[in-house]
């Protein structure tokens, strides 16, 4: 009976891994004209996944996005899917031909082969499916542009059109401020065009910004007040990075928070923090950094868990890069640690590296050890068996080092 029990748990476990391996199909021995005649017979677009053998996002992006189920469903429902090596055979003509520079570049492309999109770099699985669905039936981008060149500025045109220009990291905020210049303010607080302010418009110098800011309790009553402050964030971010780069940061980032404490919306605070951070940064002010850092950190964590560990531990890593400072190591070290539970290489080394700096060199190559039994399990595109290697000489060494002085 046991045994009989242990076959179904078996099976259920097997047809549930199944079920959570479905991944983009791609043509992989097919030339581009047969891709081109199959999207043309079944009346779909083209999905091409343009990368090279040596790019690391790429393969991150092959393994964490297209293997996602609703990824994988949408994808072989809706394209005919390549995925081409830049690099060797027809892959260099395309890459002349669709102008590709960097890598990843995602094209959509009509069965004609004009281009319809275009997103560069590796994005998340929400943004790969939006512009995989922007991109369905969609027109090519010298149509749209044409049509944008003719005065089309309807809300709907719009949004496919900035979509697209986004997908090829052009100048959306130019366009975008042309729109709005050309379209009364008594339509600015449609849902429409509060889409278009809070995806597109982000200076504070902005006048359609301005007007946001004139107009707070209006937007807070048809969009929530969360809404707007989560907007006044990400605009207010960009500021603290202008005034972190001037002649005089201290006394610039000091002026915005004096500003920003004046105003009225829940995001003020973590972005008075945000100037804190910045102001230690710039003046080498490690203590003052950490301990804005860990505020924002706990108390402001992101709402992506996967971002805020990726933030988290590029905090720890600089930390333990700049400082030699016991107490600003002893915090990094508790920030790191809470990363731990996620197990993956590249943030346990760093909670390894600073136990290590602090003269814990036990309990470091211990997790040092513990990298190198995953990583022969499983590599990880992020960290090598090679660099986890190199960091046990270095932490061996470094104890020797200091027992032969003792």
């Amino acid at each position: 009976m046991k045994h009989l029990v242990f076959c179904i748990i078996s099976l259920l476990t097997c047809v549930a891994l199944h079920a959570q391996d479905r991944s983009i199909a791609f043509e992989h021995n097919s030339s581009w004209a047969d891709i081109k005649a199959k999207a043309a017979k079944e009346k779909k677009a083209i999905f091409l996944d343009c990368y090279t053998s040596w790019c690391g996002p790429c393969k991150k992006l092959a393994k964490e996005v297209f293997t996602r189920n609703e990824i994988a469903d949408y994808y072989n429902a809706n394209f005919i899917n390549a995925s081409i090596d830049m690099e060797k055979g027809e892959g260099p003509q395309l890459a002349k031909q669709y102008n590709v520079h960097a890598y990843p570049t995602l094209l959509f492309i009509n069965a004609e082969g004009k281009l319809i999109s275009q997103q560069i770099g590796a994005v998340d699985s929400k943004v790969f499916l939006r512009v995989g669905k922007m991109s369905v039936g969609g027109q090519s981008l010298e149509s749209l542009m044409a049509q944008y060149k003719k005065g089309d500025r309807s809300p709907g045109f719009m949004k496919t059109f900035m979509t697209r220009m986004e997908g090829l990291h052009e100048n959306t905020s130019s366009i975008i401020e042309e729109y709005f210049s050309k379209t009364p303010q008594t339509k600015w607080q449609t849902q429409e065009n509060w889409y278009f302010i809070n995806r597109y418009v982000r200076k504070e110098e902005s006048p359609v910004f301005q007007y946001v800011r004139k107009n707070q309790k209006n937007y807070e009553q048809k969009f929530s007040a969360d809404s707007v402050s989560d907007y006044f964030v990400e605009v207010y971010r960009n500021s603290i990075q202008k005034a972190a780069n001037t002649i005089f940061p201290a006394e610039d980032l000091k002026d915005l928070k004096d500003s920003l404490n004046q105003m009225n919306f829940a995001g003020k605070h973590l972005l008075a923090l945000e100037c804190d951070a910045a102001a230690a940064d710039r003046s080498n002010d490690w203590k003052a950094y950490v301990d804005a850092m860990e505020a924002i950190l706990t108390k402001y964590p992101k709402k992506d868990t996967a971002t805020q560990i990726e933030w988290l531990n590029a905090t720890c890593w600089k930390l333990l890069q700049k400082s030699s400072d016991p107490y600003v190591l002893q915090k990094a070290i508790k920030l790191a640690e809470t990363s731990m539970q996620y197990k993956k290489p590249v943030f346990m080394d760093t909670y390894a590296s600073l136990l290590v700096e602090t003269g814990n060199f036990d309990k470091g190559i211990e997790i040092e050890q513990q990298i190198m039994a995953m990583l022969k399990m499983k590599a990880d595109p992020d960290f090598s068996i090679s660099d986890c290697d190199t960091q046990l000489e270095k932490f061996n060494r470094r104890k020797l080092a200091v027992s032969n002085s003792k």
